[in-house]
């Protein structure tokens, strides 16, 4: 049976545009299958990522939420009866508080909406008191929004929320563009060297066995790709003291569940690129596609007898040069400094953290989010303090999960 917005939250919001001159009328749904046809046609015809796809949030909804006591709370704005946009939200309370969040927490890294370009220009003629109180009814049981890493561009689209309280992201995102091909992308990153390494470490490699590079389509290698990854990418953390997000409850389910969703669409949401050697994998990427744009989501490697190669390294260069052979515009290396990807991007995507509040504990909670950030700035600028912090949090998350 499909659920219904609250009416109180849809009268309330009807109310809030006629006294602020905003042209939304804004509800509030409890699940992404309630609104899938309005989701489909602004992820169609609009502005999003691919981390805002439907059936990215559907399937987190499913068997990530439970886990993290959150319910979704989808906010949908209409221009003129038509679809504007979609917030996908989930609310979880810590301790008294009632937070409003993104809905795919660590693993989704970048969080703009969906938006069509009809509700761009319209967000841009409102103040931030009239964004304010057009989001309030549809939130109305929340003290506060916490909306991070919310890109300030995307598509050559402006963050339609910028009006709204923001900070600058301690991250940001690295991309690079994929016109003229791979020659060109190689001429514009010094790839000249990279190629002959990587040729150079492909031969090393293949004396172990034939070197077979390929995207996976069957459905039964592809999960044994991913499990490949939990299996690596979990050693390799433990080793190095570090929290393990892939290990959450529900998270592994949600990637199999997006990897089976995926089969057969032109742009997937999740697809498996895997390197073997000598019938053996020795190293996977996880990526998808949006409207042309790679998302690169995470990788590893098999640490055995031909790690010093660099197994991951070479899947990595291979995954772009086919990306380019099949007409992709833009491969994005994802959130996080991290010194390979200065190899390859020269694109930086600034982001925000987006904070709101709807009652007075709401901008309290505001007010010590952004004092504990102020904090933790201070803190990394000490390397011993900032390590012993990080290897601390790993021991506490690894005790307190099992």
């Amino acid at each position: 049976m499909t659920s219904q917005p609250s009416t109180a939250s849809s009268v309330a919001a009807a109310g809030v545009a006629d006294r602020t001159g905003s042209p939304f009328q804004v509800e509030s749904f409890d699940r992404p299958s309630d609104i899938e046809k309005e989701w489909r046609q602004l992820e169609s015809a609009g502005v999003a990522t691919v981390f805002q796809r439907y059936e990215w949030v559907d399937s987190n909804v499913r068997h990530v939420l439970p886990h993290l006591k959150a319910r979704p709370a989808i906010v949908l704005g209409r221009l003129d009866g038509q679809p504007a946009f979609i917030l996908p939200l989930q609310i979880s309370r810590t301790g008294p508080v009632r937070i409003a969040t993104w809905i795919g927490g660590d693993h989704s890294s970048y969080n703009f909406g969906l938006w069509s370009r009809e509700a761009v220009a319209a967000m841009e003629r409102l103040r931030r008191s009239e964004v304010e109180a057009m989001l309030g009814p549809a939130l109305a049981d929340v003290d506060c929004a916490l909306l991070d890493r919310t890109p300030r561009l995307h598509d050559g689209i402006a963050q339609p929320l910028a009006k709204l309280q923001s900070r600058p992201s301690p991250t940001e995102g690295y991309s690079f563009d994929l016109s003229g091909g791979f020659a060109a992308v190689l001429a514009r990153t010094d790839g000249s060297r990279r190629r002959k390494n990587i040729r150079k470490q492909e031969r090393k490699m293949s004396e172990a066995g034939p070197l077979v590079y390929d995207t996976v389509r069957d459905p039964e290698r592809a999960r044994a790709a991913l499990d490949f990854f939990f299996m690596q990418k979990g050693q390799r953390l433990a080793e190095q003291g570090k929290a393990n997000s892939f290990a959450a409850p529900g998270v592994q389910d949600f990637f199999h569940e997006l990897l089976e969703r995926s089969a057969g669409m032109e742009e997937p949401l999740l697809e498996m690129m895997e390197l073997s050697v000598g019938g053996k994998t020795r190293a996977v990427k996880g990526s998808g596609i949006h409207h042309g744009r790679v998302n690169a989501y995470f990788s590893t490697y098999a640490n055995d007898e031909l790690v010093s190669f660099g197994p991951g390294r070479a899947l990595l260069f291979r995954h772009i040069e086919q990306c380019c052979e099949n007409g992709l515009s833009a491969f994005d290396l994802g959130v996080g400094y991290e010194e390979y990807k200065t190899h390859w991007c020269d694109i930086i995507h600034e982001l925000d953290d987006i904070h709101v509040a709807f009652t007075g504990l709401g901008s309290a909670t505001i007010r010590a989010v952004h004092y504990g950030e102020q904090v933790k700035n201070l803190m990394r600028r000490n390397r011993f303090l900032w390590r012993y912090l990080r290897l601390a949090k790993a021991y506490l998350s690894q005790r307190f999960s099992t």
